[in-house]
């Protein structure tokens, strides 16, 4: 079970490098739909891993994200200063 646990690791990390990339275009351009998409994706997938791996918390706090990001996306809500600063701190 190690060796798949590290695998989750390697895989959020890799998830989580590429959430920064996207939140960090986001603070300079806040419709790029590219990167909404792209925070989108990634916390969909981190979420569906952490939730394989047991790790409920983290697929809570993922889904709950993801689920922002989905209205984002669809033009349900818009992207603010707080949600921005909100996924950047679930990140750390």
């Amino acid at each position: 079970m190690d060796n798949l646990h590290a695998i989750f690791m390697a895989e959020a990390q890799e998830l989580i490098t590429e959430l920064e990339k996207s939140l960090l275009i986001l603070d300079k351009e806040p419709e790029n739909s590219e990167a909404i998409s792209s925070v989108f994706r990634a916390m969909h997938t981190l979420k569906g891993s952490a939730g394989m791996f047991g790790f409920e918390s983290i697929s809570n706090l993922t889904h709950q994200i993801e689920k922002l990001f989905d209205e984002i996306r669809s033009g349900k809500r818009r992207l603010t200063q707080s949600i921005l600063s909100l996924t950047l701190n679930s990140l750390d």
